[in-house]
């Protein structure tokens, strides 16, 4: 019996140290975007990200990202920018070490209406990823590419649901390799033209098999210098 018990007390034991080393089943995304608009075509993209360690309020990752956005028409516009990620080494709360990267990022984006409700957009986005050295690892560059497709379907005059997709592959260590891919499907409540309220769920796939659960809840205020027609 005494032998059965201990054996129980290191699986035990076992199982709750696994759960710290590996990647959380879920987990809360939580952003703030305040695009700047500052004539017809030109807009400063601002965003700024806060993700959680599971369910905790522990920080996982925190994103800094900052860009200018030209806007061709109604349906094309281009940006590029920089920004700053702050990742936790481990998913143990314990640890307080945070890995620095610095991402150059351009992307190009294309929207179209599909009828008087419901749009199309799609996006393919370029990263340039240099992460700084940490207690465990060296310094490395990565570049990674992301194609976003999205429908948007307008349901009440100021309530829209989108579901999306997003894939990633990247390119670190001298090979390519699958990175993430993104399901979405998010409510979208209007606020008024500027201002509006994001919530939903994200499926996010991760290699080996791995995947999390993701509540996501944005924010967007949009700031403009000057009198639309």
């Amino acid at each position: 019996m005494k032998i059965r018990s201990a054996f129980i007390f290191i699986t035990l034991l076992l199982i709750q140290v696994q759960g710290y080393s590996q990647r959380p089943a879920a987990g809360n995304w939580l952003t703030m975007q305040v695009p700047v608009q500052l004539n017809a075509h030109w807009q400063i993209h601002t965003d700024f990200n806060y993700r959680t360690l599971g369910n905790s309020v522990y920080s996982l990752q925190e994103l800094h990202r900052l860009g200018l956005r030209y806007i061709f028409n109604t349906h094309w516009n281009t940006a590029i920018g920089g920004a700053v990620v702050y990742s936790r080494t481990s998913y143990s709360k314990e640890n307080n070490e945070f890995a620095k990267e610095f991402r150059v990022w351009e992307e190009f984006n294309y929207k179209t209406p599909i009828s008087n409700s419901l749009g199309f957009q799609a996006r393919i986005r370029t990263e340039d990823r240099c992460f700084s050295a940490t207690g465990s690892n060296a310094a490395y560059h990565a570049f990674r590419y992301r194609i976003k497709l999205q429908l948007q379907q307008q349901i009440a005059a100021k309530l829209s649901i989108l579901i999306a997709n997003e894939y990633m592959q990247q390119h670190a260590h001298n090979s390519w390799s699958f990175d993430q891919n993104r399901y979405i499907i998010n409510g979208i409540y209007l606020m008024n033209k500027k201002t509006q309220i994001q919530a939903g769920y994200m499926r996010l796939q991760w290699p080996q098999h791995s995947a999390q659960n993701i509540m996501m809840l944005s924010f967007q205020k949009t700031i403009s210098f000057y009198a639309e027609q």
